[in-house]
């Protein structure tokens, strides 16, 4: 049996994260139940799958709408970034997109698909037949900022170079070096590298030079260019779902054990330690466990609460399918 603290902590996280895939999936088309609009967020599409999948057993209904979405937008998903997802951030969780790729492959036509039917482990629970008359994935609007990844993949294709120019975007003017492209990207070094310097000797982003050069983008150019897309802003929410997913997976292996609150909080602590940038960009430094065992959870609690608030930030709408067929 596990401390009720842990558990109830975990619990409410989990909550946050379900209700930001919820509005991610509203925000770029999914016909699901809206509230106010949040329009400045970039969304990672190929990370709001997996975490849809993964976060199934918690809300069923996420695969069904992901696995919708998935087969009728199939052409604007990147299979290398899928891939790379689940060999990365998503190793070790349930995000298994084996069955969705071979709906995608066979309902949707998309033979590339073919490539991830064995991918990303076993799924658990099966995918509910999908009606045609049910479907809630409508082809992606371009709104705002929330559909900007998907909008240059349609105009330039499926590839490195408009995902690069997607997250320079999102990072707002900032300068960002080939590490951190590739952290975001989960592309390559030699493939994002020469992406980057073809578009900087074409002039669509800029360069510092140099061995360990950085790049940006003039995002008032960009914003000129495509006036509906306002302010747009890169989170890291590959990291944030993956961490939920992955503790949530230990925690189901450890249910029958008798663990407790003090040795809970040091696994924790080293899952922090693997996404210590996710935790910065939450406004979280790592804080050392308490010897008390009456307070041993308490700085993973107050963690866990930012990373909450850091998910319901881009989490105001949307929670469930929208009534029409």
């Amino acid at each position: 049996m596990l401390p009720k603290a842990v558990v109830a902590s975990t619990d409410q996280l989990t909550a946050a994260a379900v209700r930001c895939a919820w509005s991610q999936w509203s925000s770029i088309g999914a016909l699901t139940h809206r509230g106010p609009q949040v329009d400045d967020e970039i969304v990672d599409v190929e990370a709001l799958i997996l975490a849809s999948l993964g976060l199934a057993r918690s809300e069923p209904r996420l695969r069904t709408l992901a696995t919708d979405w998935t087969i009728s937008n199939s052409e604007l998903l990147s299979i290398a970034r899928i891939r790379a997802l689940i060999n990365g951030p998503f190793a070790e969780t349930d995000s298994s997109i084996g069955e969705v790729a071979q709906r995608v492959s066979t309902e949707g036509g998309d033979a590339r698909w073919r490539a991830l039917v064995s991918a990303g482990g076993q799924q658990t629970t099966p995918v509910r037949v999908v009606r045609e008359s049910a479907i809630k994935a409508a082809p992606p609007r371009w709104r705002d900022a929330r559909t900007l990844m998907l909008q240059l993949r349609r105009g330039f294709g499926v590839g490195v170079k408009p995902d690069l120019i997607t997250i320079l975007i999102g990072k707002r003017g900032e300068w960002v070096d080939v590490a951190t492209l590739c952290e975001l990207s989960l592309y390559s070094v030699a493939g994002a590298r020469r992406a980057a310097d073809d578009m900087a000797d074409a002039g669509l982003i800029e360069t510092s030079g140099g061995h360990s050069r950085a790049y940006r983008v003039n995002v008032k150019a960009w914003s000129e260019l495509l006036r509906n897309i306002k302010a747009p802003i890169w989170h890291r929410r590959a990291d944030g779902f993956a961490f939920v997913l992955r503790w949530q997976r230990y925690l189901r292996e450890k249910s029958n054990s008798h663990d407790t609150e003090f040795s809970l909080a040091i696994a924790f602590g080293a899952r922090m330690t693997e996404f210590w940038r996710l935790w910065l960009e939450a406004g979280i430094t790592q804080e050392p466990v308490s010897d008390e065992a009456g307070n041993a959870w308490a700085s993973r609690a107050v963690a866990i609460e930012s990373l909450k608030r850091w998910f319901e930030d881009r989490a105001q709408y949307g929670n469930e399918y929208d009534s029409r067929t």
